[in-house]
């Protein structure tokens, strides 16, 4: 289509798009994962003393 022989009053065609056949995944459902104890927070670290001689990350 030349752009130089399209007037300013006509308006682009608009496409039409068919429904998709395939199937699909179904959509996400947001869920919220729960405890079922609460942890006190005395015991909420994650630092642990580590002896000086071990060598587990060479």
């Amino acid at each position: 289509m030349d752009m130089r022989n399209m007037s300013a009053e006509e308006p682009e065609k608009k496409t039409n798009f068919i429904p998709n056949p395939l199937p699909v995944p179904k959509r996400h459902a947001k869920r919220e994962m729960g405890y079922d104890h609460d942890v006190s927070p005395d015991k909420m670290h994650y630092d642990v003393d580590i002896h000086p001689g071990d060598d587990f990350d060479i």
